[in-house]
């Protein structure tokens, strides 16, 4: 079973399982995706499934960087930076900062940006919220 079957299974076990107060499908995706990337090991490393955000990158920002398309690489950006987790300060600059390089067509300034923000939060959000889905 690939990891996507598995954490397909996953978010429908838990949205199955999921019941009382405060108990939602988000809460249950949520939960799901740190159940289903615990139990095929870490995650993002080589040989192993991406995590959940490393993912979405590379599969719009990387993507959309490598084919030139700008335009879709800057509402990419916009997304990310409203995606901004508590305590994860300067997330939403950074990507904001991007973004309006991406519209400008200036690739320089947007990997400048990507870069200013991995080098200030990758080690945090790695320790706290890598199995975590953000989209």
């Amino acid at each position: 079973m690939t990891f996507r079957e598995r954490a397909q299974l996953g978010a429908l076990l838990a949205t199955l399982l999921c019941v009382g107060p405060g108990c939602s499908e988000s809460n249950a995706s949520a939960e799901s995706t740190r159940t289903v990337t615990a139990a095929v090991g870490a995650c993002g490393k080589k040989g192993l499934p991406d995590c959940p955000l490393q993912g979405w990158m590379k599969a719009n920002l990387q993507a959309y960087l490598n084919s030139g398309d700008s335009a879709r690489l800057a509402t990419s950006l916009d997304e990310l930076a409203a995606k901004e987790p508590p305590g994860f300060d300067g997330w939403r600059k950074s990507a904001e900062s991007a973004a309006r390089a991406a519209r400008a067509g200036d690739i320089g300034a947007v990997k400048a940006a990507c870069k200013q923000c991995h080098d200030d939060l990758r080690a945090k959000f790695r320790s706290e919220l890598r199995t975590t889905r953000l989209f």
